[in-house]
């Protein structure tokens, strides 16, 4: 039993300081945003997400006999995130909305570029449109995180790049789709959630009512798991459901502002 309080307190303090740091990280971003016409290259874009005249990531067509398909080739020690599956680096093909963050589990540098797409059936990428690739930049000491959206052709024959953005805060979170900041610091309310962590449902209850107000639950890899929308009141209570134990964070949102972030831990 001590063990189990002792090893919830230290998960609370660390993801109290994750949380803290996310939150102090979107009060204070700016996202640099690059729309551009869409290129549907021959073979390759150079993107050059800062764009401070250097490449930082080449998306490029692969072809050979019974091989077709689409790479991401990171430069110099740019990384993208994606997982490892029968021997192939595969870049995750993100919807509108997830966060990019340091909490992503596996990053992939220069060492193995990504297979976005192989034939009809490898990878996320095939016959995807409007998807975001997950995308971490590194300036001399300082990191920042990134999106690129693009379409790729259903036989991964091409790819087209749409637009991209990066975070400017070094270690900054950014979401995914997302072009500007737009967040006032003057928004942010008090919240607070009792019990927590908690076993079936918890509480938050907001210092000022909320009209029409969303609150999504996102899981430790900045992933959406959950929404709660047309909340009215100060008090709302939300149920485990079927979500298993472990650290997430709430966003709370009203009229597209940020109201406020706070930390969840479901315990067992």
């Amino acid at each position: 039993m001590k063990t189990t309080i002792l090893y919830l307190k230290k998960t609370m303090y660390i993801y109290c300081l994750l949380i803290l740091f996310f939150f102090n990280s979107n009060l204070h971003a700016q996202i640099i945003y690059t729309d551009i016409q869409d290129a549907t290259p021959n073979a390759t874009y150079p993107l050059d997400l800062n764009n401070d005249g250097i490449d930082d990531f080449i998306i490029h067509y692969v072809g050979g006999v019974g091989t077709i398909g689409v790479m991401c080739s990171p430069q110099n020690n740019n990384a993208y995130a994606g997982n490892l599956v029968n021997g192939e680096y595969l870049p995750w093909a993100f919807s509108a909305s997830n966060f990019i963050c340091d909490t992503l589990a596996n990053w992939y540098d220069s060492n193995n570029p990504g297979t976005l797409a192989l034939g009809t059936s490898i990878g996320y990428w095939p016959g995807v449109n409007n998807k975001y690739l997950a995308l971490k930049l590194i300036v001399g000491t300082n990191t920042y995180y990134g999106w690129a959206r693009l379409d790729v052709f259903p036989i991964s024959s091409s790819f087209t790049i749409k637009d991209y953005a990066y975070e400017s805060t070094p270690n900054a979170c950014i979401q995914t789709g997302k072009n500007s900041s737009g967040n006032n610091e003057n928004s942010i309310k008090k919240i607070t959630v009792f019990p927590n962590p908690f076993i079936s449902s918890t509480t938050i209850q907001i210092a000022d009512n909320l009209n029409n107000a969303t609150i999504t639950v996102y899981n430790a890899y900045g992933q959406p798991i959950t929404q709660v929308r047309n909340i009215t009141g100060k008090t709302v209570p939300i149920s485990r459901a079927n979500l298993p134990s472990g650290p997430y964070f709430m966003r709370i949102t009203e009229e597209n502002k940020l109201i406020g972030i706070e930390k969840l831990i479901i315990a067992d």
